[in-house]
This record gives structure tokens, C-alpha cells and sequence, in this order.
């Protein structure tokens, strides 16, 4: 979870940037994308992931951008307009639609390495997946969401120590409902 991490992290400071001089300054300070003030907050995530998760790269690289794209996808779809006009509770979304994807992926990517046997039936595969995925979405938003109150004084620390925890806890929920099932087959 280390590049994903840190992409958090670094998601996590545009949010308080974003919080304490605006949109357009903190594209102006971070990314020197100024150009892109104005334009629609899928675009403007679109254009950061090139400098906070750059293409190729480890198999943590491309869970980290992976994550990324989807979460930009998921702004899109909920139809977020302008970046500037981000509300703090839209971006704080977007920086826990973007945790929760990454410990998911994580989470499948280590399927294969640490030996988990999932059902043979696609139909199983589905509510497993679907199952992880509840779990991990819940628990980072009741994990994460209460820290991001105090966005200003939360350490980047807290916030690694809380997706560990959630990534632990998301795998052992795989394992047990990966089990579950196939003992149901």
C-alpha cells in the first residue's frame, strides 16, 4: 500500500490547499496548472495524475493511478462540475472514493500471491467481490470520514496507520468470504 499512500497523501494536501486559498491557487503552488482554474473537476484530476501517480511503474504504481481513474470516474459520474466550486465534502469524497478503490485493488492484486482460492462460480466471484467492497467502503468511511474533520491537524501518519488497518481487516474479510463460499459450492 506504499504508493498508495503516499498518493493519498499527496491528495490529501491538495484538499487543504484547495481548502485554505482556493482551487486555482493551489493547481497555481502544486502543479503549476494554473491553466486548468475553471475547468471541470474530472479534467483537472485527470491533469494531476500525470504528476501524482505517473503511467508505468510497479504493480503499486498502477494500483495507485488505477484507483485514480476510477475515482475520477466516479466524480464524473456523480456529476461534479467546476474544480473551483468543489465543496470541502466533495473533495474529501473524492480523496476517500480514491483510498477505498486503492485497498480494494491492493486487496485483489494479493489474491494470487498469498494462495486465497476463490469459488469457481463467476456468480460466487461477484458476491464476494461485492461483499469486499461493502466492507472496505464502510469501513474507510466510518474510519476516515472523522478524521477529515480535523483535515488541517490530521498527520499524514494517522491517515497510513487507518488504511493498513482497513487493508488488513478487507483482506481477512476476502479470505472469509471467499471460504464461505466455496464451502456453499
Amino acid at each position: 500500500m506504499g504508493v498508495s499512500r503516499a498518493v493519498a497523501g499527496n491528495l490529501l494536501g491538495i484538499v487543504r490547499d484547495v481548502q485554505r486559498v482556493g482551487g486555482a491557487e493551489a493547481l497555481r503552488q502544486r502543479f503549476n496548472l494554473q491553466q486548468l482554474a475553471g475547468r471541470p473537476a474530472a479534467d483537472v484530476f485527470l491533469a494531476i495524475i500525470e504528476f501524482v501517480c505517473p503511467p508505468g511503474g510497479t504493480v503499486d504504481d498502477g494500483i495507485a493511478r488505477q484507483a485514480m481513474l476510477e475515482a475520477v470516474g466516479d466524480l464524473a459520474e456523480a456529476g461534479v462540475g467546476n474544480f473551483d466550486a468543489m465543496t470541502r465534502i466533495q473533495l474529501e469524497e473524492f480523496f476517500l472514493n480514491f483510498v477505498i478503490r486503492s485497498i480494494e485493488s491492493r486487496i485483489v492484486a494479493d489474491i494470487g500471491s498469498r494462495s486465497i482460492t476463490l469459488p469457481a462460480s463467476a456468480d460466487a466471484v461477484e458476491l464476494v467481490q461485492q461483499q469486499l467492497h461493502d466492507f472496505v467502503a464502510g469501513c474507510t468511511r466510518s474510519e476516515l470520514a472523522g478524521q477529515l474533520d480535523g483535515l488541517e491537524s490530521l498527520k499524514d501518519q494517522e491517515i497510513n496507520a487507518t488504511i493498513d488497518r482497513i487493508y488488513e481487516a478487507g483482506f481477512d474479510v476476502l479470505v472469509g468470504a471467499a471460504d464461505q463460499a466455496a464451502e456453499g459450492a
